[in-house]
C-alpha cells in the first residue's frame, strides 16, 4: 500500500497513471476485444492488469501472445469470483486511479482522456458514464453528481466497465468478495457514503450482451436456492434501501427472465411470499413497460 501511495503522489501533478484493470474468467476468445479498447486510448499513460480467476482455457497464452509492457497477467490458483478478483487488481495496481473493464465489453478510445478531464474539473474521486448495450441502446442518467440516495432505486451505471476511482479511494473500500452479485452496486453505495461520485454524461464504453455465457445470463436457469443466494446485498444495505425498495429488488431477482423460466408459477408463488404482492405488483409492471417501451 505504501508503494502504491507513493507512486500516487509522484504522478499526480503530471499526468497521473491509470490502471485497468481487466477480470477474466473462460473468455481467451473475447478478452484480447476488451483489452485492445484499452490499448487504443487516446490517453497514454496506462497499466493494464489482466486477473485470470483460473481459466482451464488457454487465456495464459493469448495475453502473453500480446507482447505489450503495459499488460501484467496475473493468474489466480483457484476460482475465487470477479469481488476477489477486482481486490486481486486493486492491490496489484501502480496508478493513481484505478479503471475498471469487464471482459466482453469495450471502451470508446478516448474514455480514460474524458473521464480524467472530468475529474478534475469537477472535482471528485470517482467517476461513471453513460453506455451503449449492444452499440444501439443508450443508458444515462442525467445529473453530474451520483448521490447515495440515487443508488436506492438500482444500479443503472454498468459500474463494471464505466467506473473510474481513486486507487487511495480504492483501498478504503474494497469490492466484498462475500457478495456473489450486486458487488459494483454495494461498493458504489459505500463509495458514495463517504466520497463524492461525478457522472459523465458521454457513451464511453459498450456493454456487449450476446449469447456468450454471463451472469446475467446464467440466471436463467438458476433455482430459487442459487437467486437467494445473489441477494446478499439487499440483505447488507436493508436498512438504506428501506423496506419498500428492498422487497422491490429482492421481487426483480426473483423474477429476473421470467418469460423465459419453465415453471413460473413456482417462482411467482415464492416471490409473493418472500416479499409480498405490492413489490412483485411493482416488479411485473415495469418488465411490461420496460418491453413495451424497449427499455433497457
Amino acid at each position: 500500500m505504501l508503494e502504491a501511495q507513493r507512486q500516487e503522489t509522484a504522478d499526480s501533478d503530471a499526468e497521473p497513471l491509470v490502471t485497468a484493470v481487466i477480470c477474466t474468467y473462460k473468455r481467451a476468445n473475447l478478452v484480447t476485444r476488451a483489452i485492445r479498447s484499452v490499448q487504443n486510448q487516446t490517453y497514454n499513460n496506462i497499466e493494464i492488469i489482466v486477473v485470470d480467476d483460473a481459466s482451464p482455457d488457454n487465456t495464459g497464452k493469448v495475453i502473453a501472445g500480446l507482447a505489450d509492457r503495459r499488460v501484467r497477467y496475473i493468474r489466480h490458483e483457484q476460482n475465487k469470483g470477479l469481488p476477489a478478483g477486482r481486490n486481486t487488481g486493486i492491490r496489484a495496481a501502480k496508478g493513481s486511479y484505478i479503471a475498471f473493464l469487464d471482459d466482453d465489453d469495450e471502451w470508446k478510445a478516448n474514455k480514460i482522456e474524458l473521464q480524467l478531464q472530468f475529474l478534475k474539473k469537477l472535482p471528485a474521486e470517482a467517476v461513471l458514464c453513460a453506455h451503449y448495450v449492444n452499440g444501439k441502446q443508450i443508458r444515462r442518467f442525467g445529473r453530474q453528481i451520483v448521490a447515495r440516495d440515487d443508488l436506492k432505486k438500482g444500479n443503472r451505471f454498468g459500474a463494471g466497465s464505466g467506473l473510474m476511482v481513486r486507487a487511495s479511494v480504492l483501498r478504503n473500500v474494497w469490492f466484498d468478495e462475500s457478495i456473489g452479485q450486486g458487488e459494483d452496486w454495494d461498493a458504489l453505495i459505500r463509495i458514495a457514503s463517504c466520497y463524492r461520485i461525478g457522472y459523465l454524461d458521454e457513451l464511453l464504453f459498450n456493454v456487449n450482451e450476446a449469447e456468450h455465457e454471463r451472469m446475467t445470463t446464467a440466471a436463467r436457469n438458476m433455482p430459487i436456492s442459487a437467486l437467494e443466494a445473489r441477494m446478499k446485498v439487499f440483505a447488507k444495505h436493508r436498512e438504506f434501501f428501506g423496506e419498500y425498495w428492498f422487497r422491490y429488488h429482492s421481487a426483480r431477482t426473483l423474477l429476473s427472465y421470467f418469460r423465459h423460466r419453465e415453471g413460473k408459477g413456482k417462482y411467482l408463488l415464492y416471490a409473493l411470499r418472500r416479499c409480498g404482492p405490492l413489490a412483485v405488483g411493482a416488479v411485473l409492471f415495469d418488465m411490461v413497460r420496460r418491453k413495451l417501451l424497449q427499455v433497457v
